[in-house]
């Protein structure tokens, strides 16, 4: 009787002890959720994403977000091949795990959202480990609650309040109304194993990302084509520092032995969803030394993000079989009709010279057009040069809208011209444009149009889809009435300004009426060094600069290797080149070019 009282005495006192533990920690907590609830505000929402069109309505991502406090729910990071759990990792979204002060003065406010979103977004780098998530649907979903538009953002140029003090950096000598600058976006090196770096794409990335903009390329170990080539990323809120510093691999091979080429990117600003177009090799193998390598181009393939980081299954848009077999390819954005509103991406099918992939047809360009914004496609335009192939063709609408620009690399010493009337169903034959001249490499086209806004005097950019959206609104607002009235349109053209050589790289611009007509040379982005390629641009016009009024900030994406002899001996050389960003100012406030 005696131990069994002593029995419960001792239960009686740990029973006691983890419950002075217990209330020691809930009283912990509840101070901290107290203390952070006095003197701070939430900052994690949810962006309204209309999901209808992906089998989900608003109603219902609005109820997710409210079960799983705002966010996407779970998020595990790993390639969908791999059953080790090991190798991966996960998270889960956390409602008021980042909070910002709402009772200190404008300057610490801004000071302390930035350091949070810092946080946050160094959270998110850490837990993908290096890897993007392929999802095992169609359906895009967020990992991560959605960030506030104005979220830590200073006004480099774009969202958040305007501060004119913010506009300089005093840690670099880049002032961010300075006329040109450039920044190394990823370099190769022998640490992340990457030799290779070609085909730089650039986009904003959609409302409520962890960062501003996503840059996407494909990268080996040091040969185009091998097995190993996939495609990476890196993220920036400025264009200037980029991370994370070795990329983040993107798992959006259907087989993992397949190469993957030419990323393309395009951001639907109406349904905030962000696309990626590119080629998979699934035939067409080319036995070499020191290692087998892929045929440019096969499947051209979509997937799809609203955070940038997990992207949908792909789907098929068309295959390497068809149309006389030859490996497709893409290189360049594609455009949105401001009329039809028809998406339209250039593509091209690549004659390979793979053993027994010999198709006995040329090399044919055209373009691939959807009328239901990314959802199915078909093939159109289709042209036939006389003098030669004509490939990686970039597009741009003309500033009334009834035509469409089509310029191709060519091994006549020029780019190649074609237009089209009808919304890129034909085109005209390809003829040489003699004031543009190239040294058979890829050129990039993009269009836009701005105004000055009356309230703020700034100058609004006015992307190439969101033209036709601004076309199609009718508002009595005057405001709106003088927008449309107002508008310039432009088209920017980055571009090897050589007849031979790689070696220098050159932004021109077509202003008043820009129509392609005529184009004047903006900056020289490269002037040249020996032995050094600095090709494949990507331009685009910076939706969100907004440290000058008077000024548009353009931004060219390109790659720079050394000129190769031989590929067997790259594996032999050091690691060397990369991926590159430029941005360059131009004058708003003349129609002059």
């Amino acid at each position: 009787e005696m131990e069994t009282t002593q029995t419960k005495k001792r239960k009686s006192k740990k029973f006691f002890s983890l419950v002075v533990v217990l209330t020691m920690s809930i009283g912990c907590c509840f101070f901290f959720f107290e203390k952070d609830e006095a003197n701070t505000t939430t900052l994690l929402t949810t962006t309204r994403f209309d999901a209808t069109r992906y089998g989900r309505g608003v109603e219902e991502e609005e109820a997710n977000a409210r079960r799983t406090g705002g966010g996407g729910g779970d998020f595990e990071v790993g390639n969908d091949d791999d059953d080790d759990d090991d190798g991966r990792s996960s998270f889960s979204s956390t409602k008021n795990s980042f909070v910002y002060g709402n009772n200190a003065n404008e300057d610490t406010t801004t000071t302390t959202t930035t350091t949070q979103r810092k946080a946050k977004q160094k959270q998110i780098l850490k837990m993908m480990r290096g890897h993007a998530k392929m999802l095992q649907d169609k359906t895009p979903s967020r990992a991560y609650d959605a960030f506030e538009e104005d979220e830590g953002h200073d006004d480099y140029g774009g969202l958040g309040a305007s501060s004119s003090s913010s506009c300089y950096n005093k840690n670099t000598h880049n002032n961010n109304d300075n006329q040109f600058s450039i920044s190394d976006a990823f370099k190769n090196a022998n640490s992340n194993g990457i030799g290779y770096s070609h085909m730089a794409m650039l986009s904003p990335l959609p409302k409520g990302s962890f960062y501003r903009w996503i840059l996407v390329w494909q990268c080996s170990r040091g040969i185009e084509g091998t097995a190993d080539m996939h495609l990476r990323a890196v993220f920036s809120d400025d264009l200037k520092k980029w991370t994370p510093k070795d990329g983040v691999e993107l798992n959006v091979k259907k087989d993992k032995k397949n190469a993957v080429w030419a990323p393309v990117l395009h951001l639907d600003e109406k349904e905030n969803v962000l696309w990626l177009y590119f080629s998979e090799s699934v035939k067409c193998l080319r036995m070499m030394s020191p290692e087998n390598r892929w045929s440019p181009g096969g499947n051209i393939n979509a997937v799809s993000s609203i955070d940038g980081i997990s992207w949908t299954k792909p789907k098929t848009l068309i295959t390497s079989e068809s149309e006389s077999g030859n490996p497709k390819v893409i290189a360049n954005k594609l455009v949105v009709h401001p009329k039809s509103k028809h998406w339209i991406l250039p593509y091209w099918g690549e004659a390979s010279s793979a053993k027994g992939c010999r198709s006995g047809h040329p090399t044919i360009s055209g373009v691939l057009i959807s009328k239901d914004s990314g959802h199915t496609w078909h093939s159109h335009g289709k042209v036939h040069p006389r003098h030669g192939r004509v490939i990686e063709g970039t597009v741009a609408v003309t500033e009334n809208g009834d035509s469409i620009l089509q310029l191709w690399r060519s091994k006549s010493g020029f780019l190649m011209q074609s237009t089209s009337a009808n919304g890129g169903f034909t085109w005209t034959s390809p003829r040489k444009r003699t004031d543009l001249k190239n040294p058979d490499s890829k050129s990039s086209l993009i269009d836009f149009s701005y105004y000055v806004n009356d309230t703020t005097g700034k100058t609004e950019i006015i992307s190439n889809s969101g033209i036709s959206e601004l076309l199609s609104r009718s508002s009595p607002s005057s405001s709106l009435s003088r927008a449309k009235q107002n508008l310039k349109h432009v088209i920017a053209l980055a571009f090897n300004d050589a007849s031979s050589g790689r070696k220098k790289l050159s932004l021109a611009i077509s202003k008043s009426p820009g129509d392609g007509k005529r184009f004047s040379k903006l900056k020289e982005i490269e002037p040249g060094r020996s032995g050094v390629h600095f090709h494949y641009p990507t331009v685009i016009a910076d939706p969100f600069y907004r440290c000058n009024s008077n000024k548009i900030r353009i931004i060219v994406a390109y790659s720079y290797m050394k000129r190769v002899n031989g590929w067997g001996n790259v594996y032999r050389q050091a690691k060397f080149g990369g991926i590159r960003v430029a941005t360059v100012l131009m004058d708003a406030s003349s129609s002059s070019s």
